[in-house]
């Protein structure tokens, strides 16, 4: 694993959606090091070093889906806002509506992105690319994507 590759937390419970994304990821020419949980319960504990996660090394970038099951994205969401470190994490929530951009309220706008998922695999590899650009406007805001 290339050790400057990016940190990502990828909370997805869709398994089909996982592997296509990191295919997108793949064929963008992108090689994050992904930390993939299944619900909103795992994201929490892996933000907040708890269980299984205790030692799991800080994302420094998530990747959020709205509608996951034991807890979700909104509720994520919450709990990040209440963490002043968690709050300085550039976050995504890919969502497949665009009727919950409201739940970013209250998040630095620089450092959020709301994405709508593709239904194609392009715009899913077009998907990628907006991850990694979102990600060198954070890091380095002089970035020419």
């Amino acid at each position: 694993m290339d050790k400057s590759a990016i940190r990502i937390l990828w909370a997805e419970d869709n398994l089909g959606d996982i592997l296509l994304v990191k295919e997108a990821f793949k064929q963008a020419g992108l090689a994050p090091h992904l930390n993939v949980v299944d619900n909103g319960v795992e994201a929490t504990d892996f933000l907040f070093h708890r269980g299984r996660y205790a030692h799991a090394l800080p994302p420094q970038l998530i990747i959020l889906d709205l509608n996951m099951p034991r807890k979700n994205g909104r509720e994520v969401i919450k709990d990040i806002k209440t963490d002043p470190t968690l709050m300085q994490i550039p976050l995504i929530v890919l969502t497949s509506s665009n009727d919950d951009l409201d739940v970013l309220h209250g998040l630095e706008p620089n450092r959020c992105l709301y994405l709508v998922k593709p239904t194609t695999f392009q715009a899913l590899i077009d998907l990628a690319k907006q991850i990694n650009n979102f990600w060198l406007s954070i890091v380095n805001p002089d970035t020419k994507s």
